[in-house]
């Protein structure tokens, strides 16, 4: 999923499907690096949902606390954290 289709290449918000693949009925978990609100993530289930995904989970390596968690709760998605941000914290 990109943010914004390319200018070269497949130009398309949705990469990685063969020619006549569709996302139609297909379970998707959407990844990401860091969230913070999880505005991105959202964009991209919206963007998903769209082309026919089932969105089955949303899953961070690191959650910032900053409202993410809320964001995917009200949006009907289940949200795991593999980190959050007070991990990193020294004691």
């Amino acid at each position: 999923m990109r943010k914004q289709a390319k200018e070269h290449g497949a130009r398309k918000l949705i990469e990685g499907l063969a020619p006549e693949e569709t996302l139609a009925g297909k379970r998707v978990v959407v990844l990401e690096d860091v969230t913070t609100t999880g505005g991105s993530a959202l964009k991209a289930i919206e963007a998903l949902r769209a082309e026919g995904a089932v969105i089955v989970a949303a899953i961070s390596v690191v959650d910032r606390r900053e409202g993410a968690a809320a964001a995917f709760k009200a949006a009907g998605v289940p949200f795991t954290a593999l980190l959050t941000a007070t991990d990193f914290l020294l004691s």
